[in-house]
Formats: C-alpha cells, structure tokens, sequence
C-alpha cells in the first residue's frame, strides 16, 4: 500500500466562447481549468487535473473553410484499453493541436487539407511504469467532375512512436515506431440500365520498428467493380480486386491496428493476390432478397501458391411478427480448394446466418439478436473463422417505473486452429422511479489475445499463428459496476457508483495478476445562476507484476459555478 499524503488546493474553471464581425466569418471558444479533483465531472479525473481547450472556426460561411484547435492537460486521468473490460487508469500530461482546410470553388477541382499532431506520456497508477504516445498525420484530397466522370486523388502521411508500460508487455522499454504514407487515385462513370463503373489505385508504404524487429515496404491495390440494374428486381454486378504484396497487407493491418507501432517480419518472398467475384440478385418479394455469387481467389504466400473456387448464395427476409419486426439472413458457400504441392484439395461448407426481432409483446418491448458463423473466409484463403454473437434487452413502464435488462455474449476463433478463440460476455440490469431513484448494474467478461500497443490492447487483426508468440499477450478477467443516482427536489442531483476489475494478462511468459476498483459520489444544486458541486473519489489499482503494493488514491472536491455574459 502507498503511503498516505493529503493536501487542499484551490481550482476553478473559465469557459469563454464568442464570434467577430459575423459567425460565418471567425467563431472562437477557449476553455480554462486549474486543479480539477471531480468525479462525474466535465473532466472526469481524480487527479488535480489543469488544461485548456481553444479553437475557431474560419470563414465557415465561405468557399475556403478552415478550423483550428488545440488542447493541453497536466496530471489528467486517462485509460489504457483491455477489450471487454474496465480501462485500467492512468494519469500523466498531453497535447494535441489540429488545422483543417478546404478550397470549393465552383468548376475547379476541390481541395481539403488536414494536420493533426499530439503527445502524451503517462503512467499507470499501481506501477512504476512510464507510457508515451506520439503522433502526427497529414490528409490531402481533391475531387472533381469532368464528363460524367466522378475523380477523386488522396494523400495521406503519418508516423507515431509509443513507449509501452512494462506491465503489459513483461519488458522494461518496449518501444515501437512507424511511418506510414499512402497515395491514390478514383473514378467512377454511369453505366446503362442503372449501372454504375469505377476502379482506384492506390500505393501505400510503412516503415516500422517493434522492440528491434524491423518491416518495410509497399503495398499496390487495384480495385474495380460495375453494377448493371435491368430492372427494379434483378442486378449484376462483377469486381476485381488486385494486390501486388499480400504479405504487405497483412503487416499493414497489425501496424495500423493500435494507431501504428507494431510489426510483423516480412514473409521472404514475393506474395500477391487476386480475387474475382460475380454476383447475381433478384427481389421476389417486397420483404425478401436472394442473391448467388462465385468467386476465384488465387493467392501467393510464403513461397507457395494457393486458390480457391467459392460458389454460394443468400437469402434475406423482413416480417411483421407479434406487433414488432423479424430480419433473418442466411448465406451458404461451397469452397474448394485447389491441392497444392504437400496437400491435396480440400473442399468446405460454409455457412453463417444473422436474426434480429423488436417489437412489444404484453407491454414489454423485446431486442434481440443472434448471429453464427462457420468457415468464413479470412484475408487469406488458408485460413477460414468461426463465431457466434448473440444480445437481447427487455424493458418495460410501469406509470414511473421503469424496468430493463439485457444480455449480450460473442466468440471468434479459426476453424483449423484450436486454442485462439477471443470471447466475451456482458449483463445488465437497471430500474427506476421517475426522477427520484435510479438504480443499474453490470457484468463483463471477456479473455482472448491481443496486441499491446502504446493505447491498450488491441484484438488481433489477423489469425493469431501468422504473427510471432513474442507478438500476441494473453489477457482474461471480469469487471463489474453498480450505480445509483437520485433527483428527489428540483435542481438538486445525487449520485454515486462503484466498480471493480479482476483480470490476467500473460506477455512473453510474464503473468500479471490485475486489479481495478473506483468509488465515485456526486451532489450538484442549482440556484439561479449559480451551481454548487461537491464530490468524492477513490481509486484502488494494483498489479502483483511490479512486485509493489496496490495505489490508492482518493480526492474530494466542493466547488462552485456562475455563467454570465461578457459583452
């Protein structure tokens, strides 16, 4: 356990927003805040968060719109990611500045500009460990319309560095950079019979460096698809999609999946692949579509060749059932692998499927849906998901009674791979009385594998033996919450809440064992122009990882507020 210290500090917050000569021509806002210990809070923190917030809108009333921001905090609270469960919670100083920029002018092709950069460094409360992010990103694009011709150009360049706690990854100073750029080109043109052709090209390259493994290169992709309508009840439509560097593609999603930073190696070799797809659809029915498509892909990899013949269709359907509406979907595919040097073909049946209902049946008003999948086909053709997801909620009034509850579960796993499923699972429940009492609680689940990045961790975002064990941390635990708040007399609102986490993660062999618990207490009045707050929080974080005892840290604000117009 932390050692004790307690001090008072005076704090308060300015809000300033305003326009001159018109509006359209130069709008402003700018936001000061010094010392802000809130919970359930404009600024959510515990911490004796300081900061401020500007920004202005310029000529947004003309052809060359602009708009510019900027924002700063010291000591704020902020969150590291772990998917289906609560954030742990950190605190730690960051900025972030952002310009835009337009051109519309009439017979001219469009231009848009956009730069966006930040910084934060951060640590986790319970830990010793330091985390830091750094980014910045440039968009350029135009269009524009010559001859039934729709174009389109785009330009887009970023890098980002992050310094990644050591509670995550089970090292001290795990690091990891990118640099990104991407650039292409898109047109499309009107077909007979309702139809419509376009095609874009486009080239992206990435450098990044992960804890020493290092990846670069460029991806090219060629795309283009052509829709023809002969009637209102029957469609064709044919595409083709092109990429000179597969292996590239797959690197790129894992590189992008937290913002940049993380990397895969380089598969030796060339790669590349090519898919061609020809869909037929017909309406029969107002509340029914049906569909049949085939589709060949053909795919280098790892120094080997890989194919597959696809032929399937769908079906979907819309009805009135018991005062509400059923949608149901249903899509079969047949694959059929071509053999390969050291296997012989192997054919599969795919097949997923997708319900959903809402609608009140005796006063009850009913959500649900359900979803299930088997042999999909990933981004590469030699692996293949299976998943279910599944969620519902029931509520109901009652004069000022309210009741609700819900549910909602998913899972993710390749069909070839066993011990790579992601799961998760949430409940919750909720009641009130009017103004005067409202009362919720929930319950999460979740475990899997995923990606630590600079942010949180990040789901994979390709199948899980592609990428390095080094690569891929383990998490899995449960969190739940309990809420209550309470309006019992005008312009007064009390409020508090609890929550808790218990969770797991395992990195390069190192297992942390992970708690989370938060208490928040909220009063606010109202008297005319004046608002009174008072409020009360405590954060318990440890992780038995660092060797240290949990952080407790607690903070107790009383304030008050009165707007008033300068000019």
């Amino acid at each position: 356990m932390t050692s004790s210290d307690h001090s008072w500090l005076l704090g308060g917050v300015a809000n300033y927003s305003g326009s001159f000569y018109n509006p359209n021509f130069l709008s402003f806002n700018a936001s000061v805040y010094i010392n802000q210990s809130r919970a359930n809070s404009d600024f959510q923190s515990i911490s004796d968060a300081s900061g401020v917030n500007v920004g202005a809108n310029i000529f947004a009333g003309s052809r060359f719109p602009g708009a510019v921001s900027y924002t700063r905090a010291y000591n704020s609270e902020g969150s590291y990611g772990v998917p289906g469960l609560a954030n742990y919670v950190t605190h730690g100083n960051n900025d972030a500045f952002a310009i835009n920029w337009g051109e519309n002018l009439p017979h001219v092709p469009s231009f848009n500009a956009g730069f966006q950069m930040g910084n934060s460094q951060y640590s986790v409360y319970g830990t010793n460990d330091e985390g830091a992010n750094k980014f910045h990103t440039l968009n350029l694009h135009s269009s524009y319309r010559l001859d039934g011709f729709s174009m389109g150009a785009f330009y887009t360049d970023g890098a980002s560095h992050a310094l990644i706690p050591e509670v995550v990854t089970g090292e001290a100073g795990s690091e990891s950079q990118s640099n990104d750029n991407a650039y292409g080109f898109n047109v499309s043109h009107r077909l007979p019979l309702q139809g419509s052709a376009s095609a874009s090209i486009s080239r992206s390259e990435w450098n990044d460096n992960y804890e020493g493994i290092t990846s670069s290169g460029t991806v090219d992709l060629v795309n283009m698809i052509a829709t023809v309508h002969p009637s209102q009840k029957v469609s064709f439509s044919a595409s083709a999609n092109y990429s000179d560097n597969l292996a590239g593609q797959l690197i790129e999603s894992v590189v992008n999946a937290g913002g940049g930073g993380i990397s895969i190696p380089a598969t030796s070799g060339a790669s590349n692949s090519l898919d061609l797809l020809g869909v037929a659809s017909y309406v029969p029915a107002p509340s029914m579509q049906t569909s049949v498509y085939a589709e060949r892909r053909t795919q280098l990899f790892g120094g080997d060749n890989y194919g597959e013949n696809s032929v399937g269709g769908s079906a979907a359907y819309s009805h009135n059932v018991l005062d509400g509406t059923l949608n149901a979907a249903i899509t079969v595919t047949e694959n059929m692998e071509d053999p390969t040097s050291d296997q012989a073909a192997e054919d599969t049946l795919g097949f997923s499927t997708t319900e959903n209902y809402s609608g009140n049946i005796l006063g009850w008003h009913l959500t649900g849906m359900f979803g299930y999948s088997q042999n999909v086909q990933t981004l590469l053709v030699t692996y293949m998901n299976s998943s279910f997801n599944y969620s519902g909620n029931i509520r109901r009034h009652w004069g000022q009674f309210n009741l609700s509850m819900g549910a909602g579960a998913a899972r993710t796993a390749l069909t070839q791979q066993a011990g790579d499923a992601s799961s998760n699972q949430s409940y919750y429940a909720s009641m009130g009385y009017g103004k005067y009492f409202t009362a919720n609680g929930s319950y999460s689940k979740a475990s899997g594998q995923a990606l630590a990045t600079g942010a949180g961790l990040v789901p994979l975002p390709i199948p899980a033996p592609i990428l390095p064990s080094s690569q891929v941390s383990l998490y899995g635990g449960d969190s739940y919450s309990f809420a209550l708040s309470s309006a019992p007399a005008r312009n007064l609102i009390l409020s508090a809440s609890y929550s808790k986490s218990l969770s797991n993660t395992i990195d390069s062999g190192a297992t942390s064992t992970n708690e989370t618990d938060q208490y928040s207490a909220l009063i606010q009045y109202r008297v005319r122009k004046l608002n009174f707050d008072s409020g009360y929080a405590r954060l318990g974080q440890g992780f038995s990882g660092t060797g240290t005892g949990p952080e407790v840290v607690s903070s107790f604000y009383i304030g008050v507020m009165r707007w008033f117009n300068l000019f």
